[in-house]
């Protein structure tokens, strides 16, 4: 330490010149920073859907999920967890892997299973890997409306104009539409037409295809459509193109129906039949997987969502750029970005934590300045603070990092620290510079050394309590490491100033200084008051054993009341509503319901604007049936926040049978990486046949119904809907000679429609399908009524040759493990959770289960309960062990380890009135606390020490008073700036941006009261009482707590 401090002050010109170019030109750069509201908090992962439009929940998992999961995906390299859900026209898979897995690379792997061809029936769209996105990736939500448009020309618009724009701003990873009407060509056909035509389905398939110029139908020549070529003559080369003549319904229309079997083309009266003569070829759109509410109407919703770790308010910027340039192209076309721009909500919390930061520096630098009341030392103090922030922030940006929330409160947390630091160094150095028997140099030396003994011990002790961050699941690891992260580097750049800029600045400043110091006015005023309370109240132990005793006692009734949350609780403008019906709810029918919710919603005083979306979308980040809905609310931000979002949640609970929940987008995507495992209890049965698993499950729940100390056991058993079941009689479809194969066939031809083909159009392609009729899908006697083409050229009812009825069945199908799943949970109350474990493993024990079923204990809770309680008591022992090496003594080690939780009393304190949740804020609050009355303990503690051994002008009270009155001006000065800078943010209250900071500024400030009395106050007494002239003894007779010893010496 004195080698680095020797070596800044030889080299001291030099280095107050980088310091001063590390505060401009570091400072600078940091406008530069990627700023965010949250870190990425998602696990690495990676996304497979796959689109099988008609399929059920259980056909697609049988059918697309199992293949993908059992020959493909499953023991992919450095994968943790394959989970997938499979629900009607969609196969999702999410493989999580292990932490600190590189995606890229993962994402390689998973891309190379996938091209290896895997026993999938071409029932569905190719597998698509879905790119990497940001935990919080929407950053824009673009409502499209247009008075003169259709939905399906503004879908085309959408589809092929603005989309491809916006993937190419730099930092989208995604554009997802809901709402997306696809232009097509359909040829509707309706089975008793074809009949009184004497024409088949088949005819029409082929046709359909056939007249174009390329068709996915393999059995059609048209799956080959060859070439144009090209010839040379004597003096160029020909290349032959042909033109389609279809570009629109009436031209396929006028196409020629193909011969049957019989190899004769259908006629009437003497006319070959056209495809208008058999079917409706009409421009239209597909079926619907989701739908959009804009202004009240369908509509469509863009979805701009961006990769991990972009900067939200440069791709915002790029959006808004690209949706500017493209606006003349657009028409009558309008753009809402409105509806969902978080953006808005950042650009208000930078400018609010700017503002309120700036005032809490004003106010902190007037505290240092008065208190220390010398402006060299003032300025050497805050040159310190300032170097040592923008030194740790310019290491974050140097790194890559983002300067969000986490990583600012991490900062603040750590000015505590700063402050005392710069203030501890400075005043030491006013205090003895100058001296006419040592040079300035020496005197400054001298100073800084004695001023930092047993400070790297204090800051040992200060960074053990972030061990626990790297174990409270994945979550709270991925919020806690950049708060940690920027907390340690702001205590290792003070540590580096306070080493090499602090002197350096000292010797420079201190040059000319007056041989006298003036002494603040308000110490000056203190000293003597403080003097004779400290006298009064070391002269017996008793004021001091009674203040541990009240301390204690106050911290041991008010901490068991304290409950923890890992998640912070942001006022974002921007508000989630998620609606759900019951299962088999119609998009139509929850279309009506969310274009009212929100118009409802927008009635509300102090709602800026709504927009919605219902179901899903292609590539979108919502897996749900069309049951499911969203609202999305902007606030205006001069509305009355808690007021406007409380009549939001009445509106929208007035709408009976209808669920519904009203969150913020961070709070939703918090929920979800949380979902899973973290219950106290959760049994998970494994097994192939849902009603099989059912049965497992009940059981499993009633064996544990037992137990003692389970409350609110529950099995979570899948949601079913209302679903068409069609089975073949293979006796009745014998009779006619028609197969199970061309029952399914034709009948997913009349009702869900097949693509014959594709129309390439002005550099857009659109497909062109043969699909029943309306009125052939419209109930269910009109899918009873299906005519199914027989072998012989005639017909037949669907209902002749199979059973169709109305059964119930899963609308959605999770799995885990590649196996079908249901979750056992359960709390724990009244008994430890380790006996209540051991009391469902016995309990399950007497469970049948059958071949292929099983049962797993899968919650992490209680392994991550073990490991911080086993890091709690190794945080204890390192902490005293420290305090120990710091004072080489076992009675000072015990005496600082005992008084450390009472500094912290005042935070518990004020968290308790404040509704008693330890949310990250207040727990930054704790350790900012918790570091101050350390540092503060130590040097304390060691100056009493040096004055014991010989520094001091007195023995026993007046040497323990003399020292603390040492101490008086820097604890007062770190207490007093520290104060001062978290008072705005406790007086403004919880403004954006001042989510997590603002309680944590009203529990410090509680925290300082009571680790400046136990500094000031408790420990000069209880060291007197307890350690004086025995600071050096190895024992300890803790009987000496009891027997009052005889006066010290005065």
């Amino acid at each position: 330490m004195g080698a680095i401090v020797r070596t800044s002050l030889k080299f001291r010109t030099l280095i107050v010149i980088a310091a001063a170019a590390l505060l401009v030109l570091g400072g600078a750069q940091l406008g530069n920073m990627k700023t965010d509201a949250y870190p990425e908090f998602s696990p690495p992962s990676v996304d497979i859907q796959t689109e099988a439009l008609g399929l059920s929940a259980p056909e697609v998992e049988q059918l697309i999920t199992v293949p993908l999961e059992a020959d493909l995906l499953n023991g992919v390299a450095w994968v943790d967890k394959v989970r997938s859900q499979s629900i009607a026209g969609l196969s999702s898979i999410t493989l999580t892997f292990e932490p600190g897995t590189n995606l890229l690379r993962a994402r390689q792997m998973v891309s190379e299973r996938l091209n290896t061809p895997a026993a999938i029936p071409n029932v569905s769209k190719a597998p698509v890997m879905l790119p990497p996105m940001s935990s919080t990736s929407r950053v824009m939500m673009i409502g499209l409306s247009s008075k003169d448009m259709s939905l399906i020309d503004q879908g085309v618009l959408a589809r092929w104009t603005i989309r491809p724009r916006l993937i190419g701003v730099q930092g989208v990873s995604n554009v997802a539409i809901w709402g997306q009407r696809e232009r097509q060509l359909q040829v509707q056909v309706d089975p008793q037409r074809l009949h009184d035509r004497g024409v088949s389905l088949s005819q029409v398939l082929s046709t359909t295809g056939n007249s174009l110029w390329v068709s996915p139908l393999t059995f059609l020549e048209a799956s080959t459509p060859g070439t144009g070529g090209f010839f040379d003559t004597p003096n160029q080369r020909l290349a032959i193109r042909h033109v389609s003549p279809i570009t629109k319904a009436d031209d396929l229309a006028r196409v020629p129906v193909e011969a049957g079997d019989n190899g004769v083309a259908p006629t009437v009266d003497g006319h070959t039949l056209r495809l208008s003569d058999v079917a409706n070829v009409v421009e239209d759109h597909q079926p619907l997987i989701g739908d959009a509410i804009v202004n009240g109407q369908p509509g469509l919703m863009l979805v701009v969502e961006k990769l991990p770790t972009a900067n939200s308010l440069e791709v915002t910027r790029g959006v808004e750029a690209a949706l500017n340039a493209l606006r003349p192209g657009l028409g009558s076309l309008k753009l809402d970005t409105t509806v969902f721009r978080p953006a808005t909500f950042m650009h208000k919390a930078v400018h609010d934590v700017a503002t309120t930061l700036l005032i809490g520096v004003g106010l902190m630098v007037i505290a240092i300045a008065l208190l220390l009341y010398a402006w060299r030392a003032a300025l050497v103090a805050v040159a310190a603070i300032l170097c040592s922030l923008v030194a740790a922030a310019l290491v974050l940006y140097l790194s890559g990092a983002t300067m969000n929330t986490l990583a600012f409160a991490g900062l603040v947390i750590a000015l505590g620290v700063v402050v005392d630091d710069a203030v501890t160094t400075a005043n030491s150095v006013a205090q003895r510079a100058p001296r006419a028997d040592k040079s300035l140099a020496s005197t400054v030396l001298d100073a800084v050394v004695r001023s930092r003994a047993g400070l790297l011990f204090a800051t040992l002790i200060i960074l053990l309590p972030l061990l626990p961050v790297f174990f409270l699941g994945h979550l709270g690891t991925a919020l806690g490491r950049p708060l940690a992260l920027s907390y340690a580097l702001a205590l290792a750049a003070s540590m580096v100033v306070a080493l090499t800029v602090a002197p350096a600045l000292s010797v420079i400043l201190f040059a000319r200084a007056p041989a006298a110091r003036l002494e603040s006015p308000a110490i000056r005023w203190l000293k003597p008051r403080y003097g004779r309370l400290l006298s009064r109240a070391t002269q017996t132990s008793r004021p001091a054993l009674l203040t541990f005793a009240v301390l204690a006692v106050v911290g041991v009734i008010v901490v068991p009341q304290l409950r923890a949350s890992t998640l912070p609780k942001f006022k974002e403008t921007d508000l989630l509503i998620d609606l759900q019906a019951p299962p088999g709810a119609s998009l139509p029918a929850m279309d009506g319901i969310t274009a009212d919710a929100g118009r409802q919603v927008r009635a509300v005083p102090g709602v800026r604007n709504v927009g919605g979306h219902v179901g899903r979308a292609i590539t979108g980040d919502q897996i749900s049936n069309s049951n499911a809905s969203q609202l999305w609310v902007s606030i205006d931000p001069k509305a009355n926040y808690d007021r406007t979002v409380a009549a939001i949640r009445r509106v929208v609970k007035t709408y009976p049978g209808i669920t519904s929940d009203v969150k913020t987008y961070s709070q939703a995507n918090f929920t979800n990486v949380q979902t899973g495992t973290d219950a106290p209890v959760v049994v998970r049965v494994y097994g192939a046949e849902l009603g099989v698993l059912r049965h497992q499950a009940e059981d499993v729940t009633r064996a544990m119904s037992g137990v003692k100390g389970l409350a609110n056991l529950r099995a979570q058993m899948p949601t079913e809907e209302p679903t068409i079941k069609v089975e073949v009689n293979l006796d009745a479809a014998k009779a006619v000679g028609v197969k199970p194969g061309d029952v399914r066939r034709d009948a997913a031809v009349l009702v869900a429609g097949v693509q014959a083909g594709s129309l390439f159009e002005e550099q857009k392609v659109f497909d062109v399908v043969v699909w029943g009729t309306p009125a052939t899908r419209q109930d269910v006697n009109a899918v009873r009524n299906l005519l199914i083409d027989t072998p012989s050229g005639g017909q037949v009812h669907l209902s002749d040759i199979a059973n169709v009825g109305i059964t119930q069945s899963p609308s959605v199908i999770k799995r885990d493990a590649v196996s079908r799943f249901i979750d056992v949970t359960a709390e724990v109350n009244g008994r430890s959770r380790s006996a209540v474990l051991t009391d469902v493993k016995r309990s399950l024990q007497n469970v049948k289960f059958p071949l292929e079923y099983r049962y797993e204990l899968v919650s992490n809770y209680a392994q991550r309960a073990t490991i911080l309680a086993l890091l709690g008591v190794a945080i204890a022992i390192g902490t005293l062990l420290l305090l120990q090496a710091a004072f080489g003594s076992w009675r000072l080690a015990v005496l600082g380890f005992l008084t450390l939780p009472l500094a912290l009393v005042g935070v518990a304190l004020v968290v308790l009135l404040g509704g008693g949740t330890i949310e990250l804020g207040s727990a930054g609050a704790f350790l900012a606390v918790f570091a101050i009355a350390t540092r503060n303990g130590v040097v304390l503690l060691q100056r009493f020490q040096q004055l014991e051994r010989g520094e001091g002008n007195g023995v026993g009270r007046g040497l323990v008073l003399q020292g603390a009155r040492d101490r008086l001006t820097p604890i007062l000065a770190t207490a007093a700036g520290t104060a001062m800078f978290f008072a705005p943010f406790a007086f403004l209250g919880d403004l954006p941006g001042h989510e997590i900071v603002s309680p944590m500024a009203d529990a410090v400030l509680g925290g300082l009261v009571t680790s400046t009395i136990v500094s000031l106050f408790l420990l000069p007494a209880l060291y007197l009482r307890f350690a004086y002239g025995k600071a050096a003894a190895e024992d300890l007779d803790l009987r000496e707590l009891w027997d009052e010893p005889a006066a010290a010496p005065a």
